[in-house]
């Protein structure tokens, strides 16, 4: 079963939407600079009464709880909580904290998204030079969480699926610059921050089934999506 319409929801559509045994929960909120209570509650009530049909869960997190710039915002508190009711819940359950899902998406608050907007149309934007960001294809994604799910391995826990390194802004800038053949009109600051994922559990998984995060995962990604 797939509770929600998006990006996730439509890569988990073809394992798990006849599978009356798991739930997968695809329905949250997707803007990380969100404020808005009501959108919290929202989310809150939706999972709610997921939890409350009994059947095993999937819920997808965010990995910047580990971003000590980001671990106190709305959002990430926001998505604490919703881990805690998940995993307070079934033994079955599971939680998937997630990095930067690349995909075919429409949701404008992506970083890629972003980065691909405003190249294009030539519009101002800043680059924060000390910042680096962990990026990950949605199809990678779902495998590696299926496998997780249906072999066992991930339930009741929470697990990080993301690549094993992340990338700089700026790189991505210059990857997107590449890809449209055009200059970015953007200000350099000096702002921005690392942080380290762990992904020993996602790594395992994603040799089982072959795929490979090598120094042309990020280029072949964007590529994919954005050529």
């Amino acid at each position: 079963m797939i509770i929600g319409n998006g990006l996730l929801a439509n890569a988990f559509a073809p394992r798990f939407t006849c599978d009356l045994a798991v739930t997968v929960f695809a329905s949250g909120v997707s803007n990380s600079k969100e404020t808005r209570a009501e959108q919290f509650e929202r989310e809150r009530k939706l999972l709610a009464s997921a939890l409350a049909a009994e059947q095993s869960l999937i819920y997808f997190s965010t990995c910047s709880v580990h971003d000590p710039e980001l671990a106190h915002t709305p959002y990430v508190r926001h998505k604490i909580g919703m881990e805690q009711l998940v995993l307070a819940g079934s033994s079955q359950n599971t939680v998937f904290r997630l990095p930067q899902v690349v995909g075919h998406s429409g949701n404008q608050h992506t970083l890629t998204n972003y980065l691909h907007d405003k190249i294009s149309s030539g519009d101002p934007f800043q680059v924060w030079l000390n910042a680096k960001r962990n990026l990950i294809d949605v199809c990678d994604l779902a495998d590696i969480a299926s496998h997780l799910v249906t072999s066992r391995q991930a339930s009741g826990t929470l697990v990080n699926i993301a690549c094993p390194f992340s990338v700089s802004v700026l790189e991505l800038v210059k990857i997107f610059e590449d890809l449209l053949h055009k200059q970015a009109n953007y200000h350099a600051v000096a702002e921005g921050g690392v942080y380290e994922i762990e992904t020993h559990r996602s790594q395992i998984a994603a040799t089982e089934l072959g795929i490979t995060f090598d120094e042309t995962y990020v280029r072949k990604l964007i590529g994919k999506y954005y050529a």
